[in-house]
Formats: C-alpha cells, structure tokens, sequence
C-alpha cells in the first residue's frame, strides 16, 4: 500500500495529461474488440479497464524517462507524443483493413507502396489534428519534474507493468475472450518491437510424417485431399486473382449493391460451379501463397523455397507456368519467390514499361487490368500449342480507392450514389466489366474452348468499408469471405461444397481434381467438389493460429508454451512433401 500511496504522490501532477493521452489508445483497442468480434460486454468493460491502466502506466514510465534524461522541452514531449500516436495510428488502420495489428509482416510490405495518399486534404487533417492534440495536451498538463521524483515514477511504473503482465487478470475471462483481450494489451511500440524480436518459426520439411503429427493431423482431417472424378485433361488453366475481391461486392450477397454494378460477377455465380471462401491470409503475398500451397503458414512456406506448390505440381505434369500482374514484379521479391513457386516465367508492370503497346497504361499500382488481360490473350494464343497455366494477378482494386485514372478505357458508369467517384464500388463495378471483356476476348480468339478452364477468385478480402459504409449496412458474415467460380465451356455437372469451413485452403486441391492429378499428400484442405470430408480451417496470424472446427473455435499463441497448444503449432509448423 505504501509503494501505491507513494506513486501516486510521484504521478498526481501529470495524471490528467497520462489521462489525456491514454485516450487514443482506448480508442484502438475499442475498434480491435470490435473488430476481434469481442462481443461480451464484460470482456469489454474488463478490457477497457485494463488498457487504460497498462496506457497510462506505459505513458508514465516513458514521460518519467524522458524527464530522468534531462528532455523536459514541452516541444520534444509533443513531438515525441506524435509520433506514438503514429504507430496507434498504423495499428488502427491495419485494424481497419486487416483484422490484425502492426507487426514485422506488415513492416515488410512497405517498401515500394504507393503513399500519395498522404497528400489527401482529409489525411493531412487528421495528422494535424493530432498534432494539435499533442501540442495543447503537453502544454497545458505537462508538469516538469525532478530527476529524483522522476526516477520514483519510472521505477513504480515500471513494477505496475511487469505485474500486471504477469498476473493479467484478463487471462481469467472465458475464452476466446481471454485470448482476444489481452491481445490488445501490449502499447503500439511494445507490440510492434516484440513482433520484430520474435524468434522465427523453424519449418519441419518431411517426407515422413511422425506419429503425433498424424494423430494431430488426423483429428482435424488434414493431409487426407481426393479427387472426386470431375477431372479431365485441360490443356489451358487460367487462375485469376483478382486484388481484395470480397462477396460484400456482390448484389448477390449484397442487396445495396446495385445489381448491374456486379452483373458479370453474378452472372458467374448462376451459371458455373461458384461459392465463398473463407480467408485465412490478409496480404497478396501470404494469400497468394497459401492459394498455392493448401498451407496456411504462407511465410514459413516461401522462406523455405516452397515445399508445397500445385504450381510445381503442374509443371511437373508438363504444363508451361506463367504468372502476370499488372503491379511491379520485383516487389518484395515477388518475381523471384514465384519462381520457386514453380513458374517458368513472372512478368509485371516492369516487363510491360517496354513494350510500346503497354507502357501508356501503366500508372498508379501498375498495368490497367484491361491491358493486362489483353496481354494474357496474346499470350495464350501464342502458346496454343501447349499445355500452360497462367495465375493473373490484377491490381485495378487495390485499397484505398481502386484506380484513380483509367485512362482512356471505357467503361459502362453506375448511376447510383458512390458509383461517380474513385470508390472500392466503382472499382469491382470496373473490374467485372474487364473480366466479362477478357472472357469475350478469349471466346473471340478460340480459347475459350472445352479445353480451358478459368477460375475466378481473390487474392485476400477487404475489409474497410471506408468511405462507402452505407453500403454495407448491417454487416453479414458473408462480406469478408471471397468469391471462387469455375468457368468451363462444358457443364461439370456437380457442385461445389457449400459448407461454412470452406477456404482458401481448398483452392490447390479444387486444381489438382479438376485436372485428375494426383493430389500432393500435404495439402490442409480439401477439393470443394469433395462433399463429405470434414473440413478445419486454420488462420496463422502475425503471432497467433486460429483454428475453425465444426464443434469450436479456437486462438493459440505462436509463442505458447502450453503443452495442449503444442501439437496445433507443430502441424502448422509441418510441411510434408512427396520427396
């Protein structure tokens, strides 16, 4: 009680700036609850609360050490201030699109995006408004204080933190909530810092599968794909993946969707095998990856060369693999992590900068989707003689706003609300205009024959509504999953699986029935045209799994030392291989 009294004594001067600035922070992990679907008002009570004190005890011990060191300019306090808010602000937007907070995947991803964004008058607003917010809150409730007094702070709240992240009452909630709270714990900085200084996953390649794996294995009904008998020897396979495709673009699935806005997609739906996906990645890469590979653990699967690739699978088969994107090529590593993947060949905004007939529509993100699929015809047609697949990756929907300039392309304009402006509407609208052209353009060259087959499907979901929320109101389920479609000139005449655990995870096995090629025994997923296997869906997160069942669902730590988490991280850990 003494050491309590004495640090609040230390703290009373500045605790209604600690309270001030605590705010933002309260406001994340608000957004996170909602967004993590926390939905029990006691796990949210209990997490408000806690964060609020772990903020203020953080913000103490920061301004304490500040203040120990001599840094009592209440400019730098601003300033220093600001730039927290920052990283609050990196994670609420990761938030906002992604389900997930800021860690060393998304640190990844930011060399060569495109950020004139940050020239937008309501961007620039915002971190002004901020700005002021830091400057009026330093000056008016900052109280410099002694070193001495200063180092009780620091020293009391530092003891406050490291008990409260021994002795986290939150962990004491009925889960999943006890996971889902305290996983909004951690300040910005601290998450981000321990993101980065994670030990990294180590990859188990085997040919062999030890036999805890295949009992953990066999519970959630992995490594156990089939081919139904659907298959048939195409000689041309054309896997599109359209950027941040979701359902909630779909009058299908949407009713405040005008409907000729996704006519093309609709009509899709009702005439060819179609259904909805679950997700289990949140970026292009990772989704992409896990496409591939029917393995959820996309990192841990291209920094090791790809064990698993259908893509590879095919190839082998004697199929010319190409994969074309209208962005940059070389981002991330992309061209060269794709290779190993198994394409023979990856061309991107790059490739297509010199060639005359190309490099006028690159802007933005990249090559038009338009010309993109020009290109992929051409291509096509000049391979007609051989067996080839093709992953196209378009990028005219890429967030915030889609494609800003078309250029010259015509396109036939939505007369509804939100239709008129650069918007995610406006772009999938855009989007099925262009696939409905490149599958004329195909029909028109003799390559949509009963020897092709096309998919149809999205890299990974978006999950930002801004600023077209009224379109998505109320919010179902069903908007976050992405669309997957089968075009064949002749009817297959089965369907497809129309289950909730359904995945990205069941794309590679859907492939390799389709084309009555045996099924890689490390697959985690199923052919969608399988009806009676039991499906699992796992999700690896930044630095935790989810994993769907028919009976719950469970979040498990990738740090977790608890020996029932165990055999979970070791199969997501697993990548068994037909070498």
């Amino acid at each position: 009680m003494n050491f309590l009294r004495d640090l609040y004594h230390t703290c009373k001067t500045n605790y209604k700036l600690l309270l001030l600035a605590s705010l933002p922070a309260l406001a994340l992990t608000a957004f996170g609850l909602h967004q993590l679907e926390v939905a029990a008002p006691g796990a949210w009570a209990a997490a408000m609360a806690m964060r609020l004190l772990v903020e203020f005890c953080f913000l103490g011990a920061c301004l304490a050490l500040l203040n120990l060191i001599g840094i009592k300019n209440k400019w730098v306090l601003a300033l220093f201030l600001y730039v927290y808010y920052l990283a609050c602000t990196a994670d609420l937007v990761l938030l906002w699109y992604f389900k997930e907070r800021f860690g060393a995947k998304y640190l990844e991803t930011m060399e060569g995006g495109d950020y004139a964004f940050l020239t937008d008058w309501r961007v620039i607003s915002y971190l002004l408004l901020f700005l002021l917010f830091c400057i009026f809150s330093v000056r008016r409730f900052f109280v410099p204080r002694a070193r001495k007094t200063a180092a009780k702070q620091l020293g009391g709240f530092v003891v406050v933190l490291l008990v409260l992240s021994w002795l986290n009452p939150l962990t004491l909630l009925p889960k999943p909530y006890d996971f889902l709270t305290t996983y909004m714990m951690p300040p910005s900085p601290v998450y981000m810092l321990r993101a980065l200084l994670a030990r990294p996953q180590q990859a188990l390649i085997t040919d062999s599968l030890p036999a805890p794996l295949a009992d953990t294995a066999q519970k959630y009904n992995v490594f156990t794909a089939r081919n139904t008998g659907i298959g048939k020897d195409y000689k041309r396979v054309i896997l599109i993946a359209t950027e941040s495709l979701s359902a909630k673009y779909m009058h299908r699935f949407n009713p405040l969707i005008p409907a000729d806005a996704s006519q093309t997609y609709d009509q899709i739906f009702e005439e060819y095998p179609a259904d909805t996906l679950h997700s289990v990645t949140l970026s292009t890469l990772y989704g992409l990856t896990v496409i591939f590979s029917s393995h959820p653990n996309a990192k841990l699967n291209y920094e090791n060369g790809y064990p698993l690739s259908f893509v590879k699978e095919l190839k082998r088969h004697g199929f010319h693999t190409a994969f074309l994107r209208g962005a940059n090529e070389n981002y991330m590593d992309e061209n060269l992590l794709f290779h190993q993947a198994g394409f023979d060949m990856v061309r991107g905004s790059s490739f297509f900068s010199d060639l005359p007939d190309y490099a006028p529509y690159i802007d933005w993100w990249g090559l038009t989707d338009r010309k993109l699929f020009e290109y992929t015809a051409q291509y096509l047609q000049e391979h007609q003689g051989e067996k080839t697949f093709i992953t196209l990756l378009t990028v005219d929907t890429h967030v915030p706003l889609g494609r800003l300039d078309y250029l010259d392309h015509q396109y036939e304009e939505i007369d509804a609300r939100f239709y008129d402006m650069p918007t995610m509407p406006r772009a999938y609208a855009r989007a099925g205009q262009d696939l409905r052209y490149f599958l004329q353009l195909l029909d028109k060259k003799g390559l949509l024959d009963q020897d092709t087959l096309v998919l149809v499907t999205g890299d990974h979901p978006s999950f930002s509504n801004t600023p077209t929320n009224a379109l998505f109101k109320p919010y179902k389920p069903v908007f976050d999953r992405i669309p997957f479609a089968i075009i064949t000139r002749t009817p297959l005449g089965k369907p497809l699986a129309q289950e909730e655990l359904v995945s990205q995870l069941d794309i590679a096995p859907t492939v390799m029935d389709l084309l009555n090629l045996p099924q890689p025994k490390g697959f985690f997923g199923h052919s969608l045209f399988d009806l009676e296997e039991q499906r699992s869906i796992f999700d690896v997160k930044e630095d935790y799994v989810v994993v769907h069942t028919a009976q719950n669902r469970q979040f498990i730590p990738l740090n977790s030392t608890q020996p029932a988490d165990r055999p979970v991280l070791d199969l997501v850990r697993t990548f068994w291989t037909d070498k």
